[in-house]
C-alpha cells in the first residue's frame, strides 16, 4: 500500500513536471511565433535596399488621418542615373543603401522616411515648423553633394525637395500631391539653369 502510494506521488510529481515543462516550451514557441510575425510585419513595409520604409507602408500611411500636423517633403537625387550609368547597378544599389542610412542620420526619431521609388524618397517631419524642416534638407543636400562612393571615390548628388503641410486632421495623399508638383518645378529650375550655364 506504501509503495501504491509511493508511487502515486511519484507519477503525480512527474506528470506535474512534464506539464510545466510542457507549458515553458509553449511560452517559449509563442514568442518565437511573435519575433516572426514582428520580422514579416517589418519586412513587409521596409524598403529591403535603403532600410526605409517602403512604397506600401507610405500609402498605408497616406490613407489614414494624422491626429497632429506634419511637414512632408519630396526628395529627388538628380544626377543619380550617371552613378549608375558610370559605375553601375551594383554600385548603384550600394549607394542607395549608404543614401537610406544618410537620411536615417539626418532626421529625428519621430519622424518617418520612405523610399517611393527608385532615387525618389519621401520624408515626413513630425512638426510644423518649416524652418526646422528646411535646414534638416539643406543639411542633406550637402551631405549629398559631398556623397563617396566606396573604392571609387568622391559623386556628388544633387538633392531636388519641396515640402507641403499636411493639417491635424487630414490624410496626407494632397501634401504629398502638391510636394511632389513643386519638386518638379524645382527640378525644372534646375535644369533649365544648368542649360542657361552650360550655353553662357
Amino acid at each position: 500500500m506504501i509503495e501504491a502510494t509511493v508511487l502515486a506521488t511519484l507519477v503525480a510529481s512527474g506528470l506535474g513536471l512534464y506539464a510545466l515543462l510542457q507549458r515553458r516550451e509553449l511560452l517559449m514557441l509563442r514568442r518565437q511565433v511573435r519575433a516572426l510575425e514582428a520580422q514579416a510585419a517589418t519586412q513587409l513595409h521596409t524598403d529591403p535596399l535603403t532600410e526605409l520604409f517602403n512604397r506600401a507602408a507610405l500609402e498605408r500611411w497616406m490613407d489614414e488621418a494624422q491626429p497632429q500636423a506634419w511637414l512632408l517633403a519630396v526628395c529627388d537625387l538628380d544626377n543619380f542615373k550617371a552613378l549608375n550609368d558610370r559605375y553601375g547597378h551594383l554600385v548603384g544599389d550600394e549607394a542607395l543603401r549608404d543614401i537610406g542610412q544618410l537620411i536615417r542620420s539626418s532626421i529625428r526619431q519621430e519622424d518617418r522616411a520612405f523610399r517611393w521609388g527608385g532615387d525618389e524618397f519621401v520624408i515626413c517631419f513630425r512638426t510644423e515648423d518649416r524652418g526646422l524642416v528646411e535646414e534638416r534638407l539643406h543639411t542633406l543636400e550637402r551631405r549629398l553633394a559631398n556623397f563617396y562612393v566606396r573604392n571609387h571615390g568622391p559623386a556628388s548628388l544633387g538633392l531636388s525637395w519641396a515640402i507641403a503641410l499636411v493639417p491635424a486632421g487630414s490624410t496626407p495623399r494632397a501634401g504629398l500631391q502638391e510636394a511632389d508638383r513643386r519638386m518638379l518645378d524645382v527640378k525644372r529650375q534646375r535644369r533649365v539653369a544648368l542649360a542657361g550655364d552650360t550655353g553662357a
